[in-house]
């Protein structure tokens, strides 16, 4: 056997090692994947489901906040209404009870001078 024929067998012995390693790493890698694309596909079924319940609460309340606002623009045309309801019968009954508590002094008064004498 000559140093050929040595060099020959050792290179194909190294060869044909790194050739199984990379086998074994591929078949590995290909065992990752199917792992990988089947938990890609347990997610788009379970996460699918969950954004459509979501977009179902969110348009939800959407509506709801549609109708809060309609709530609060009621109340607050209510509050305008009897904060100027109050103004006005403020100043309705505010000059009548002014004279009424004039006439009472003056009646008063009055009564006091006539028990005078």
């Amino acid at each position: 056997m000559s140093v050929w024929d040595l060099v020959a067998v050792v290179v194909t012995v190294c060869v044909i090692i790194t050739m199984t390693v990379l086998l074994l790493l591929l078949v590995q890698l290909v065992s990752v994947l199917r792992d990988l694309r089947s938990a890609a596909n347990r997610l788009a079924e379970d996460a699918l489901p969950a954004v459509d319940n979501l977009k179902e609460t969110v348009d939800n309340a959407d509506v709801e906040l549609e109708r809060l606002h309609g709530v609060i623009g009621a109340a607050e045309e209510v509050s305008r209404n009897l904060r100027s309801v109050g103004r006005k019968s403020a100043r309705v009954t505010s000059a009548p009870l002014i004279k009424v508590k004039a006439v009472a002094a003056g009646l008063k008064s009055a009564t006091t001078r006539i028990k005078r004498g």
